[in-house]
């Protein structure tokens, strides 16, 4: 497993229900794989309630282009808005 890294994410204050969000990490090079969760912890606009209800109803698909994560976000259920802290690791 790769090393774990910390990106905040913001949604927006307009609730919706998927975002794709592109973080730039010069360690991704040459990586193919990736994974991202929602830290359990809070942010500027959001609770560590709000990161654990974010796990259990959003989903995240990563993929990998040179130094670029991306993670496209889909809502379950409801909608999302504010920060949060992103959790990912790529091999």
């Amino acid at each position: 497993m790769g090393t774990q890294n910390t990106a905040t994410i913001d949604f927006g204050s307009t609730p919706v229900e998927e975002a794709s969000f592109a973080i730039v990490d010069a360690n991704l090079s040459g990586l193919t794989y990736a994974e991202a969760w929602f830290m359990l912890d809070s942010t500027a606009t959001n609770t560590t309630l709000d990161h654990e209800i974010a796990n259990a109803l959003i989903k995240v698909a990563c993929s990998i282009s040179a130094t670029t994560l991306t993670a496209n976000c889909f809502v379950e259920a409801g909608l999302v808005t504010g920060q949060f802290s992103l959790r990912y690791v790529a091999n």
